[in-house]
C-alpha cells in the first residue's frame, strides 16, 4: 500500500503561523530558531510603518515592530500579508478588500526583497468574496481563523483551517495526539500573538511544547507556504497500481511495504510485478 509522505521522508508536518509583527516575536523567532521551527509571520505594513500601539487588557503596551526592526527579524522564516491596516472586513467590497491585500504585498515585498504569496485574515470573518480576492491578488492560501481541531490538510488552501489556537488549554494534548497519528499526510499548525507570552507569562509553555516537537525525527518543519506548495505538488501525482508518474516541479516522497523512497519531477516511477499497492 502507497502512502504518501513529506520532503525525506516525513511523516507529519509542523508549522507555527502568528499575526502582527509585534515586538514579541523577537524573542518567539529566536526560540524557533533555536529548536529548528519554521514560522510564518503575519503582517500588517501600513501599521508597522506607524510603530502601532495599543494597550492590552492586562495593562502591558502592545506596540508593533518597526519596519528597520522587522528586517532583522525574521530571516528564514516566511513573511506573509495580515492586510494594510488590520481591519474587521466583515462589509468590506471588492474594492476596499483588493485595496488592503495588495498595498499589503506590495509594501511587503519592498521592505523584504521577496515574494509575498501567503495571507491571513485579521480577527474572524471569512467570506468567499476574500478567497476570491486572494486569488486576484496573486496569493497562494488563504488562512482562516477557523481552528480545525485536526490534522488534515484543508481541501481548498483558499479556506485554509489552522488547528489550535496556542492560549487553548487543549494544546498540549493536540500536539501530543499528533506526534503519534498515523495520518497521512497530517499538519500540525498553532497559531497566535506572540504578545501573548507575555500577557499570560507563559514563554516556558510555549518553549516546553516546541522543544517536545523539535526531539521528534519524523517531523517536517515547514513555513505554510512551502506545505502549501508540497500538498498542491501532491495532488498532480498520478498513482496507479503500476506506477507513480510526478506531474510536478517537486521531488515527491512515498512509502510501500516500508520502503521509502522518492519520485523526481517528471518522473515516472513503475512498479515491479510482484510490488502492490
Amino acid at each position: 500500500m502507497i502512502k504518501k509522505l513529506y520532503p525525506n521522508g516525513k511523516l507529519r508536518a509542523f508549522n507555527v503561523s502568528y499575526d502582527d509583527g509585534v515586538l514579541q516575536d523577537v524573542e518567539f523567532v529566536r526560540l524557533l530558531n533555536k529548536y529548528g521551527i519554521k514560522g510564518t509571520f503575519n503582517l500588517n505594513s501600513g501599521l508597522m510603518q506607524q510603530e502601532f500601539a495599543w494597550m492590552h487588557e492586562c495593562g502591558m503596551v502592545v506596540k508593533r515592530l518597526s519596519v528597520d526592526g522587522a528586517k532583522a527579524v525574521y530571516d528564514g522564516h516566511e513573511i506573509a500579508s495580515h492586510t494594510l491596516t488590520h481591519p474587521n472586513m466583515h462589509g468590506m467590497n471588492a474594492e476596499q478588500i483588493l485595496r488592503e491585500m495588495s498595498q499589503d504585498k506590495d509594501n511587503l515585498e519592498n521592505i523584504f526583497g521577496v515574494k509575498i504569496s501567503g495571507f491571513a485574515v485579521p480577527f474572524s470573518y471569512y467570506s468567499e468574496l476574500i478567497a476570491e480576492c486572494a486569488k486576484i491578488v496573486g496569493f497562494e492560501y488563504g488562512r482562516t481563523s477557523d481552528m480545525s481541531g485536526g490534522y488534515s490538510p484543508s481541501e481548498d488552501v483558499y479556506f485554509w483551517k489552522p488547528g489550535r489556537f496556542h492560549l487553548s488549554p487543549e494544546l498540549e494534548s493536540y500536539v501530543d495526539v499528533f506526534l503519534e497519528t498515523d495520518e497521512e499526510l497530517a499538519v500540525c499548525q498553532i497559531v497566535g500573538h506572540s504578545y501573548d507570552f507575555d500577557a499570560e507569562r507563559n514563554w516556558d509553555r510555549i518553549e516546553a511544547l516546541l522543544k517536545s516537537v523539535a526531539e521528534k525525527e519524523d517531523v517536517w518543519f515547514a513555513t505554510h507556504l512551502e506545505i502549501v506548495r508540497y500538498l498542491k505538488a501532491m495532488k498532480k501525482a498520478d498513482i496507479t497500481e503500476a506506477f507513480i508518474e510526478n506531474k510536478s516541479n517537486m521531488e515527491l516522497w512515498f512509502n510501500m511495504n516500508g520502503m521509502t523512497f522518492s519520485v523526481l519531477p517528471g518522473e515516472t516511477w513503475e512498479f515491479e510485478k510482484e510490488e502492490s499497492i
